[in-house]
């Protein structure tokens, strides 16, 4: 018996259908939202720090961050966060990933594209304090608020040796 995955990687890929990153949402739709947004941020923080080096994590986890942003040597872990709707974002995903960075002290901020933040903020406060923060990016008009937010993270941070 095979593995369907397997089979649908190795078929698929041989007929030139292969994804280029495999969906990670729980829908088809939310899952194009979060592959077209995850490519909008990472032109934003290549336009706002063109210089920086942008780590992106291709494998679909809830404890880790989509991306990691190394800025004059100092990193902040980004994580994008896409609604399909324009309601209030609980931050329900969030805990395993706050649970881990909390453990290892590294900064975090959680980009959304749409949404009341309010609740997500005050879940990542009370986990993270002042190293994460949450910000509503839709676009190239939010540049100001995003490059604020990951230079206030940068300011708090000490170069490791």
């Amino acid at each position: 018996m095979f593995d369907t995955q397997i089979t649908r990687w190795l078929f698929g890929r041989a007929r030139g259908r292969q994804e280029r990153f495999p969906p990670r949402g729980t829908s088809s739709r939310v899952s194009r939202l979060a592959d077209r947004y995850d490519a909008e941020v990472d032109a934003a923080l290549q336009r706002l720090w063109p210089k920086a080096r942008i780590y992106h994590d291709r494998e679909f986890t809830r404890d880790r961050a989509d991306f990691l942003l190394v800025v004059r040597g100092r990193g902040v872990m980004v994580e994008t966060k896409v609604k399909s709707d324009p309601g209030v974002f609980r931050g329900s995903t969030l805990p395993p990933l706050l649970d881990r960075l909390q453990r290892d002290g590294r900064r975090l901020i959680v980009v959304l594209n749409q949404g009341d933040p309010t609740p997500a903020r005050a879940l990542v406060a009370d986990k993270l304090g002042d190293k994460g923060c949450v910000v509503v990016w839709s676009g190239p008009q939010h540049d100001a608020d995003l490059h604020g937010a990951v230079e206030a993270l940068l300011q708090q941070m000490v170069r490791h040796q």
